[in-house]
């Protein structure tokens, strides 16, 4: 079994280059800390001995950590493994763990579009075409071998809705690039039999690792430089404990770096993106520390700045009790607010569909990001009907909530009596609580009451059925803050994993793996961040040993085949447990057509809005065929009800 360490000589150390983050008064905890002086040089030549010697060490325990381990092991079960984590064990599993589990799958029967698809992705800053190939080919290949290792511990590998691969289950992000029409699957790892678990990928894997043997997991343990001789060559690492005091851990096979990217170093981004404030709504265990340890070791640094880092600036709600943000709701379910910016002006059409393509949208022909952090400071303003109607954040995305297990009340009355939510009786005293001018905050308000009572946004052009007056007392506020799931940047890797010099020579017996240093280097298609996790995760473990994993299981393909032709007329019911709780799809038949469809219960439990569910029974009654797209935005719920509708009319 994989052996977890407890001893406190492995405690978490202090992350060298951490900068304060501040917002509204609210200090984050990771960047407590002052920078390490940069006498503290973070390459450390070989000591005379090693506290701790081992065949291949691991730094960072999220996705691609977990894959490196696994396909070490299955190379060589004999191997020493040891993997470093920062944080706790109860807050591992990196972004992995907090982020929508698409795993993405392109079909092998049509990868020339699919790469086409990327390359149109990367511009203007495409990357070589030989890391090209490996991403499409690793992509295709890879789905055997996540079935063969978590099927071992009850996992299964299948698109989301928990059904087998279903080629076109993949909503493709930018619909009008080149490429885009790629056969594909959005695939999930989660428990068999369940339709889809927070944080699955990473939790079938973590109970993968645990199972081997030879695999030690060396929890809030930090590595602070790397070890190298004379030539380079990694020999190890310099790690800490809580208290500060250093160890050495040296590495036969060498040193993979799978420890996430800078989403939560205030002082890095400001320098390397310009940000002049932005949380994470992952792990706040992403502070930067491998970038500054590759930089001083001459690695060739790449991809700091693309849009948004790619992974896309979201809309965030910080609140003092936790380090990252939890998600704005993307589709809220009142229907009296909006946002201003710091002039107390609406600013975009605040209900657009961009968690669909990651934050963008399209301006002259290009995908942009959006506006928020150049206007802040930001707030979410609506009345007692929108505080009634729903939550204000998403409760299946984020860290406070896929790991830190916390559950936002249905009607914000909990976060409101925790004073995260501003409450004023008036929107005069909302204004002063906020800092803001009155009378310009209750021009905004009066001029989107009147859009919203004739049903046109003259500003905008927000849909008029998500707009209601903002009229009712209590009125409330929260701020919003660019949020950032991952960042790209880090060490130029080639498709061996290993890291490379300004010169484009390796430095030897050193790898990167997973967000850092991602090959992504402009947009960003849904599934590419944990798909790129496993196969450079894999990749550094196979350079370094020198062979590759047998490890494989065939997937389970879609085959069945569906009638509705010959199904008896009658009302059919399915119970399905979605990702919010159960609910109860209702479909009536007639002279072999599907004549109806409803929810008849549970429709609480849904994450789709009206307008959402009434495209999808259209899409299925007018096409009479229960093989259908999902529907953008709404993927869970969608690929939930075809899978159902695929038990009712199977053959």
């Amino acid at each position: 079994m994989a052996k977890k360490l407890s001893r406190r000589d492995f405690l978490k150390g202090s992350a060298a280059g951490t900068a304060s983050l501040a917002m509204a008064g609210l200090l984050s905890a990771c960047g407590s800390k002052d920078p390490a002086p940069t006498s503290d040089a973070p390459v450390t030549p070989p000591p005379a001995s090693y506290d701790k010697e081992v065949d291949f060490l691991v730094v960072g325990y999220g996705l691609a950590g977990e894959c490196a381990a696994l396909e070490a092991n299955d190379i060589d079960p004999n191997a020493k493994i040891c993997v470093l984590e920062k944080m706790p064990e109860r807050l591992a599993g990196g972004n992995s763990i907090a982020s929508g589990q698409t795993v993405i799958l392109p079909n092998p029967d049509d990868l020339d579009t699919f790469r086409r698809y990327l390359l149109a992705c990367s511009q203007p800053n495409p990357i070589k075409d030989e890391y090209l190939d490996y991403l499409v080919k690793e992509f295709a290949e890879q789905g055997e071998w996540i079935q063969g290792t978590v099927e071992k511990v009850d996992y299964e590998f299948g698109y989301v809705g928990g059904g087998p691969i279903n080629w076109g289950s993949l909503v493709t992000e930018f619909p009008d690039l080149d490429g885009a029409s790629f056969s594909g699957c959005s695939s999930h790892v989660r428990k068999v039999g369940t339709t889809f678990e927070n944080g699955g990928v990473w939790r079938g894997f973590d109970l993968a690792v645990r199972a081997r043997n030879n695999i030690e997991l060396c929890f809030e343990t930090s590595f602070k430089s790397l070890i190298q001789d004379a030539d380079g060559t990694v020999l190890g690492v310099v790690a800490t404990d809580a208290s500060g005091k250093e160890f050495t851990i040296g590495s036969q096979k060498g040193v993979v770096l799978a420890c996430g990217g800078f989403e939560n170093n205030l002082e890095m981004q400001r320098d390397f993106h310009g940000m002049d404030m932005v949380y994470t709504g992952g792990t706040p265990g992403d502070t930067g520390d491998a970038i500054q340890v590759l930089m001083a070791a001459g690695a060739k640094i790449w991809h700091m700045k693309n849009q948004t880092q790619s992974g896309g600036f979201w809309l965030g709600i910080k609140v003092p009790d936790f380090e990252a943000t939890f998600m704005r709701n993307f589709s809220m379910a009142g229907s009296s607010w909006i946002e201003v910016a710091a002039d107390n002006t609406r600013f975009y059409n605040e209900t657009g569909a961009y968690h669909r393509q990651h934050m963008k949208y399209k301006e002259h022909g290009h995908y942009m990001d959006l506006i928020h952090e150049r206007v802040l400071p930001v707030h979410l303003i609506f009345d007692e009907k929108t505080r009634t109607a729903g939550p204000i954040v998403t409760k299946w995305l984020s860290w406070p909530i896929t790991t830190e297990g916390y559950q936002w009340s249905d009607d914000n009355s909990v976060e409101l009596e925790k004073g995260w939510i501003i409450k004023a009786d008036t929107i005069d005293e909302l204004a002063e609580k906020l800092g803001r001018d009155p009378e310009s905050l209750k021009a905004t308000i009066e001029s989107y009451n009147k859009m919203a009572k004739a049903g046109k946004d003259s500003e905008y052009d927000r849909n008029p059925e998500t707009m209601s007056p903002i009229d009712t007392a209590p009125y409330y506020a929260v701020a919003i803050t660019p949020t950032l799931v991952g960042t790209t940047g880090g060490a130029e890797r080639n498709t061996k994993a290993q890291v490379l010099r300004w010169d484009g020579s390796v430095i030897p017996n050193l790898y990167e793996a997973g967000e850092l240093g991602s090959f992504v280097s402009n947009l960003y298609q849904n599934g590419m961040f944990l798909a790129e996790a496993i196969a450079t995760g894999r990749s550094a473990a196979d350079t370094a040993f020198g062979g590759r994993s047998t490890v494989a299981s065939p997937l389970i393909m879609k085959v069945e085949e569906y009638d509705i032709a010959g199904k008896p007329d009658g009302s059919y019911e399915q119970l399905i447990k979605g990702n919010h709780g159960e609910f109860t799809l209702k479909v009536d038949v007639a002279g072999g057509k599907i004549t109806n469809m409803e929810i008849t219960n549970g429709r609480d439990n849904m994450y789709m809005e009206d307008a959402q569910l009434e495209a999808f029974f259209n899409e299925v009654i007018t096409g009479q065929s229960v093989e259908v797209d999902a529907i953008a935005g709404a993927t869970l719920d969608s690929n939930a009800m075809i899978d159902a509708l695929k038990k009712m009319f199977v053959k």
